[in-house]
């Protein structure tokens, strides 16, 4: 049974120069105790769903259509009263701004007590403060530094900080993004599997954002990969990684360099940015597609399936094309 079930949602920003379709027509779906990864380049909508599921859009900010359901509710309905109850006790998000995600001139203890004591209001002083303590023993915060203030701690201890805040009042679903976006590789590596760690003891459900491929393969099972706003290939880790389908994830995988590359390095390049302000019938990525077919010009291209859990967002002669080739 699906933990999260996202049908058909579009997502659009106001702009002087019209509305901006950062998230078009998109569809995805997460069991619990599983890990969904959304990879893609700066700009593709992957923080935008983060942002909507957590229904933190900004004022220009909207769901254009679609739903969303989590165990029994359509979060696409909610109201900001209904939000205020349900985020951070049913899902949480961990920022990928740790350094600015706290306030400053409260000490760390108290922000992640204020998260119980507005979901949990029945709960005794003492029962918060020992959920508290144990939230920095999972990841892995001295007790002594409970009473610091944000700006006591390094870059690693605030990203931690925040990971005890998304999981003090034990959500079903966290949503992090970029997570460790601004911590060097040694941390980055703690952090991270800290992360897979706790989802292992709780069982809960877990979106990963980045744009890092390397450490999305290492932290999820399923992935989505995102461009110009849509989901163009889904599938498990294996199924993405080992054998990718759509031309946008075969480039975007052979822009990543590893320290197995040798010789002339050439990196593909993206010729064309796609229009997220006028939706035509086109393929987004047809521009600096190398494998295109006369249909990406001027038809919307279709889910085609390789496995009960791999799809691409392409044309079966594109496909085909890239094969041949």
């Amino acid at each position: 049974m699906a933990s999260l079930k996202v049908e058909n949602l579009s997502v659009g920003y106001k702009s002087k120069k019209g509305l901006v379709n950062a998230v078009h027509n998109i569809s995805f779906s997460i069991k619990q105790g599983r890990s969904l990864g959304f990879v893609g380049e700066s700009g593709c909508g992957k923080t935008t769903i983060g942002m909507t599921l957590m229904g933190l859009l900004p004022e220009n900010g909207s769901i254009l259509q679609g739903d969303i359901f989590f165990n029994g509710n359509n979060l696409a309905e909610f109201n900001d009263k209904k939000w205020r109850s349900f985020r951070g006790k049913e899902i949480s998000m961990i920022f990928q701004a740790a350094m600015n995600a706290m306030n400053p001139v409260i000490r760390v203890d108290e922000q992640i007590a204020e998260i119980l004591e507005t979901h949990h209001p029945q709960m005794s002083q003492t029962d918060v403060y020992d959920q508290v303590k144990k939230m920095f023993r999972l990841v892995e915060i001295p007790e002594d530094r409970l009473r610091d203030y944000p700006h006591q701690y390094s870059g690693g201890m605030k990203q931690r900080a925040i990971i005890a805040m998304a999981l003090a009042c034990t959500p079903k679903l966290i949503i992090a993004d970029e997570p460790t976006t601004a911590l060097d590789v040694i941390v980055q590596d703690q952090i991270l599997k800290e992360i897979k760690q706790i989802q292992k003891e709780t069982n809960i459900s877990l979106i990963f954002i980045s744009h890092d491929i390397a450490v999305v393969a290492d932290v999820c099972e399923d992935i989505c990969v995102m461009y110009g706003g849509q989901i163009v290939e889904k599938g498990t880790r294996e199924e993405v990684f080992k054998s990718p389908k759509h031309p946008y994830t075969k480039t975007l995988l052979d822009s990543f360099l590893s320290l197995d590359s040798k010789g002339d390095i050439k990196i593909p390049e993206i010729r064309e940015a796609p229009d997220l302000i006028t939706i035509t019938e086109r393929c987004n990525f047809a521009g600096s597609c190398n494998c295109k077919c006369n249909k990406c010009n001027n038809q919307t291209p279709g889910w085609v399936n390789f496995s009960s859990t791999h799809k691409a967002l392409c044309f079966e002669d594109a496909l085909n094309k890239d094969k041949n080739d």
